[in-house]
């Protein structure tokens, strides 16, 4: 039976650019009469070494910003302040916003992730024995975001230095007798979350010493956090929903053909609104464009060409399946079609 035990490293000061962030954690580590041992891991917030190495933003605009820091966009939404984007930042993982955090930045305007967070677990790893930490400890650097079909937000390991990032039990055989076949554990997530019970933006506590896991913890590199992002074949969730069906019909997230054909919002929309835009997105890479008018929910397409009709036709079912609707054929004619479009 495995027995943790999550202290919160009290008395950090703000740091600031430049600092040695290994240091300042030992030094109040030693006021508060503590000191590390072989195995601890230390839990330390992606934020103030972000500040020590001075990844501050003034120069652009959050939305300019967001794009500037990621490769690229998942999903985006309008929202009553502009517009949200879920992306793969260039730090690694996806998430909301790219990581840019404007909460407990002092006289910074916003602060950026480091787009090699493993290479800052393993300099705070460096500062930690030059300040006379064992040689067998470990660093998480934690960073916060929300997940798909789960309410609220949860810490998880941005970069890692000197540990095992996965338990993989596949092979083994559980109570029952049967053998596991899926079963790996994110345990570098799981330490990261742990120590967040103790840490904190409100109570300003940004790092936390996690003690009785020492099996995780080796003297060499350890993995990479990077690699635990699942990416390429092994990401079934590239692009969102409506992402997916734009990008299909030559819109991409996050460029300036999907800010031009609009955005769905996070708030109700009328259905005039989402049929127009769906009509924006069907129309926009064509060079030939089929005349669509719209009376409420019906939708009335002609053409001289019954070729370009039915190609033009759909595309506009497709785009209108993005805005989780559908039609209903009224009428149909070589040159003229009328839809009904209804909520899915």
């Amino acid at each position: 039976m495995t027995v943790l035990e999550v202290r919160p490293i009290l008395g950090v000061p703000e740091v600031r650019g430049g600092d040695n962030v290994g240091d300042l954690l030992m030094r109040a580590l030693t006021a508060s009469g503590e000191a590390l041992v072989e195995g601890d891991i230390l839990v330390v917030t992606s934020k103030i070494v972000s500040k020590a190495d001075g990844l501050l933003a003034t120069d652009a605009e959050r939305t300019d910003l967001v794009l500037r820091e990621s490769s690229r966009v998942v999903s985006e939404r309008s929202t009553s302040t502009g517009v949200t984007r879920v992306v793969a930042a260039l730090a690694g993982p996806v998430m909301a916003g790219a990581g840019i955090d404007a909460s407990n930045v002092g006289d910074y305007e916003a602060l950026l992730l480091p787009h090699d967070p493993d290479g800052a677990a393993h300099v705070v790893r460096s500062q930690l024995r030059d300040a006379g930490a064992p040689d067998r400890v470990g660093v998480v650097l934690s960073d916060t975001a929300g997940r798909p079909w789960r309410g609220g937000l949860t810490d998880f390991a941005l970069g890692l230095a000197g540990i095992r990032a996965l338990d993989d039990l596949r092979g083994a055989h559980d109570v029952d007798g049967r053998e596991m076949a899926v079963t790996i554990r994110c345990l570098a997530d799981e330490i990261a979350a742990a120590a967040d019970l103790v840490k904190g933006k409100v109570e300003a506590v940004p790092a936390a010493v996690v003690r009785g896991l020492g099996t995780v913890v080796v003297t060499e590199n350890g993995d990479a956090a990077r690699n635990l992002v699942r990416a390429g074949p092994e990401d079934w969730f590239a692009l969102g929903r409506a992402e997916a069906v734009r990008d299909a019909l030559g819109i991409t997230a996050g460029s300036d053909a999907s800010t031009f054909v609009g955005i769905e919002s996070v708030h109700p929309e009328s259905l005039s609104e989402r049929i127009e835009r769906a009509l924006r997105v069907a129309a926009y890479s064509e060079t030939d464009t089929v005349q669509w008018e719209v009376n409420g929910a019906d939708l009335t397409g002609t053409s001289d060409n019954s070729l370009l009709l039915g190609r033009s036709w759909a595309r506009v079912e497709v785009a209108l399946a993005g805005e989780r609707l559908t039609t209903q054929v009224r009428d149909s004619r070589p040159h003229q079609v009328l839809l009904t479009v209804r909520e899915r």
